[in-house]
């Protein structure tokens, strides 16, 4: 380079890469290929559980009093135990509770909505094409737009009669229980 001068062999170097001893990925598995990435929850927010004592199974191991993250499999069938991006346990869902009204709106079809719903649609419409503008905006930028609120509560309380822990998970609309057998 010479007094600013971009040569064209400085400026495009792809007809290295075949050339390169070295493949770019030693493993030949990209990042996202990784199974941490592969079967993750569709996102980090998920209620935190808090768990005080040792949980012991009948294999001997347990789980360590500590601050875990509750995760609702998309089939809705497990909760997953995930400390640090690790599973821990997999929980079996024994009953699970959707908010009517909340399912009916979004599986409602057109006919069915009355002029209130159909208000609150147009409104939320509009409030999403702003907040679609205000991520471009964001974006430009390369800021991370604040997120909505959304409730989110992970409980476990021990039941004497039946001898196990009773776990309740809550996000949005959606409810689920599992139990761990003692």
């Amino acid at each position: 380079m010479i007094d600013g001068i971009v040569t064209p062999a400085l400026r495009d170097i792809d007809y290295l890469a075949p050339a390169a001893p070295y493949p770019v990925i030693p493993s030949g598995i990209t990042v996202h290929e990784n199974s941490i990435y592969r079967y993750s929850i569709p996102t980090d927010e998920q209620p935190t559980l808090s768990i005080v004592d040792y949980i012991p199974d009948h294999n001997g191991n347990f789980i360590k009093p500590g601050y875990y993250q509750l995760a609702l499999s998309d089939d809705r069938e497990f909760l997953y135990l995930i400390e640090s991006k690790d599973l821990i346990a997999i929980i079996p869902v024994f009953k699970l509770a959707e908010n009517e009204a909340e399912v009916r709106k979004l599986y409602a079809s057109k006919k069915e909505l009355t002029k209130k719903e159909k208000q609150a649609r147009a409104k939320k419409k509009r409030k999403d094409k702003m907040k679609k503008i205000i991520d471009e905006k964001y974006a430009v930028t390369g800021a991370t737009p604040p997120k909505e609120y959304e409730h989110m509560e992970a409980t476990i309380e021990y039941v004497k009669d039946g001898g196990y822990y009773l776990i309740m998970y809550e996000k949005g609309y959606i409810r689920a229980w599992g139990a761990i057998k003692r």
